[in-house]
């Protein structure tokens, strides 16, 4: 894969992050705010990599041809859209915020 599909891939994992927590998880509590340790973000964060895990092995097998089950590419590629979903679910908005 080129750049410019790995800029496609993490920008559709950015959307997909924001989507599930603008739309699927419920506003948290003031007194129970959301972080990288709560089960619903944790869960969310495990749906995501076993999805992408089966994406990845259709990108390689079908769109990248490779011969057999490429099982580094598979991981890496799930590994990094994960960590990029990561950011759009962000649930700790106060880290990643532009400064003034």
């Amino acid at each position: 894969m080129n750049f410019l599909s790995y800029l496609i891939l993490g920008g559709l994992s950015y959307a997909a992050g924001w989507a599930t927590r603008k739309h699927i998880l419920p506003p948290a509590d003031v007194d129970a705010p959301y972080s990288f340790t709560h089960p619903k973000i944790v869960m969310c964060l495990l749906a995501f990599f076993i999805i992408m895990l089966a994406i990845s092995f259709l990108l390689g097998r079908y769109v990248l041809g490779h011969g057999s089950v490429d099982m580094l590419f598979i991981f890496v590629n799930s590994a990094a859209a994960t960590f990029v979903y990561s950011f759009g679910v962000n649930p700790d908005q106060k880290k990643y915020d532009l400064p003034d």
